[in-house]
């Protein structure tokens, strides 16, 4: 059997073609990476109310919203926050210029000014960074950042190595610290 001499050429650049070839998967890596980096959504002054058990939960706005769906977060931009008790009086309340919330953990880096208010302990903190570790449910802030905790009491904390936890309710710190403790009558 014979080839038809334009077969043969047809064949010869295939072949020559396959030879060039080579399999490299780094481009569409790299675009896997490009789609983490780009938002699936933008939002601008966005509300959102969060209802549990038939009542207000939660209420946050947000200067701007960035979801990245294959990255498994959300950036928030310029955001404050209420988290309602089951009376529906604010429990909770902040504020931050900044919040890398990542979906999958529900841990979040904050930063920017953050200023976290809790009605039930009276109290507040001020910082310009903080990590939440949603599981563990804790607080936490880098080892050098200065924290501070303020009562209504007048009492007041400041000091580096600063770490909270929800559960126990209980707040230390690592390194350097000074405050003033404010001694109320019904406390002696």
């Amino acid at each position: 059997m014979t080839v038809p001499r334009c077969g043969r050429a047809a064949a010869l650049l295939l072949a020559l073609a396959a030879a060039g070839c080579s399999l490299d998967y780094g481009a569409v890596q790299e675009e896997g990476k490009i789609a983490e980096t780009i938002p699936d959504t933008v939002a601008i002054e966005v509300t959102h109310k969060v209802h549990q058990d038939g009542r207000l939960a939660l209420e946050f706005e947000a200067g701007r919203t960035e979801t990245y769906g294959a990255a498994k977060k959300m950036i928030l931009e310029n955001v404050r926050f209420v988290e309602y008790a089951s009376d529906a009086s604010p429990s909770t309340s902040g504020q931050a210029r900044r919040i890398v919330y990542h979906t999958d953990t529900e841990n979040a880096e904050i930063s920017g000014s953050v200023r976290v208010r809790s009605e039930a302990e009276e109290a507040a903190i001020a910082a310009q960074a903080v990590s939440w570790e949603n599981t563990a449910r804790r607080l936490t802030a880098p080892p050098g950042e200065v924290v501070r905790i303020t009562r209504d009491d007048g009492s007041w904390i400041t000091g580096t190595g600063f770490s909270g936890d929800f559960r126990t309710r209980q707040v230390s710190f690592s390194g350097p610290v000074e405050g003033t403790y404010v001694r109320t009558p019904d406390q002696e």
